[in-house]
């Protein structure tokens, strides 16, 4: 027997409290029967339409009077080099640079468990045949193996923008296998982080420290702040705490999920001396580790960053946590913590337009002559 063929609505919506509220049962609902990450979650989504209350289109699969896929996508004008107009379509973010530096991240449809590729393929179908005037479909952070189906499925010219290793620290594996975290790394990476500790102990014993209430949560977020602007700097793209629509999400994010420990905010010392904090998120069993911070140091020896993560991934282990994900990023760091599982991407799905058929001529050409010139 054939399965009843996925019905696709599209819709236009302006965001208001009312709307918000009316698609959170629907949503949340759905996120119960699917395998999406936290970025997916009523938490980030509902959070990220509160803050920005933004004008989407939204997708809406069903199947049999069940609701199987939902979408939210943006649609701003891009205008590049002197000759592209393009009207992009984005999954899940605004298109205004400073909305989208909240860096969603295992971004995709949402969609119920076993119908990934069936829902994806309708509603590039349905994208395509709608009367919404678009030529490009962006969607960032991705996971490269459902970039792949995705770019499959629709049939359009496929451009990978960026892509970054995914790392992660597989705790149930660690518990299985070695008696402490410190125990399952490599010799180089634990002699490291023990003479660190042996050396920060003159300062005390050291601890994992958390707030006590929201309000003091938001207050160690902001703390944050200085050490991440003197390290990423404070231009646009650069640290989030210089963007006053970042901090503004993330301050709503800790107000929803902080008392339902869905956000983990925590610094680690050796006795009053700070030596990094940490901005996590936590799904079930799984953490995510989004921001973090680090005390600067002239002691090549003293390695805040490798301590303040091992010491927090063993309080994780310890709590029966099974994984701890660094996300995506080339940082040293992670590959001496952890190991790669996975690339995210940032894709976009060109219509057939000359335009940006010209514009991917004279990209090609720019990179052959650069490769011709190394």
């Amino acid at each position: 027997m054939l399965a009843e063929k996925i019905s696709v609505e599209i819709k236009t919506v302006t965001f208001s409290q009312s709307n918000i509220e009316a698609l959170e049962e629907r949503w949340q609902r759905l996120y119960a029967h699917s395998d999406a990450c936290f970025f997916l979650s009523w938490r980030w989504i509902g959070n990220w339409l509160t803050t920005y209350k933004p004008e989407l289109l939204i997708l809406e699969a069903v199947r049999s009077d069940h609701l199987i896929g939902l979408g939210l996508l943006s649609i701003t004008e891009e205008r590049r080099h002197g000759f592209v107009v393009s009207n992009c379509m984005r999954l899940h973010q605004t298109g205004q640079p400073y909305e989208d530096q909240i860096w969603i991240e295992y971004n995709d449809f949402l969609i119920k468990r076993g119908e990934e590729q069936a829902v994806s393929k309708a509603f590039l179908d349905a994208l395509k045949r709608n009367e919404v005037q678009w030529d490009e479909l962006i969607v960032s952070g991705m996971d490269v193996a459902r970039a792949s189906e995705l770019s499959r499925d629709s049939g359009m010219h496929a451009l990978i923008r960026w892509q970054t290793p995914c790392v992660g620290v597989d705790l149930d594996g660690v518990r299985s296998s070695a008696s402490s975290f410190l125990r399952a790394l490599s010799s180089n990476a634990r002699y490291q982080i023990k003479r660190s500790i042996r050396l920060y102990s003159e300062f005390g014993d050291l601890a994992v420290h958390r707030p006590v209430s929201v309000s003091e949560a938001i207050d160690w977020f902001d703390g944050f702040g200085e050490q991440h602007i003197n390290k990423w700097g404070r231009l646009p793209g650069q640290s989030g705490y210089a963007n006053r629509e970042f901090v503004r999400f993330h301050h709503g994010l800790i107000r929803a999920g902080w008392e339902k420990g869905e956000v983990d905010i925590a610094v680690v010392k050796a006795g009053d001396e700070l030596l990094a904090g940490f901005y996590n998120f936590i799904q079930g069993k799984r953490v995510y580790f989004y921001l973090g911070v680090t005390i600067e140091t002239d002691d090549n020896r003293l390695k805040p960053g490798l301590v303040g993560h091992s010491m927090m991934i063993q309080e994780y282990l310890d709590k029966g946590q099974d994984f701890y994900d660094f996300m995506g990023g080339e940082d040293r760091y992670k590959k001496s913590l952890g190991r790669e599982h996975g690339r995210i991407v940032k894709m976009v799905l060109q219509r057939p337009r000359v335009s940006l058929y010209v514009e991917n001529a004279l990209r090609s050409a720019r990179n052959l002559l650069s490769r011709g010139v190394q």
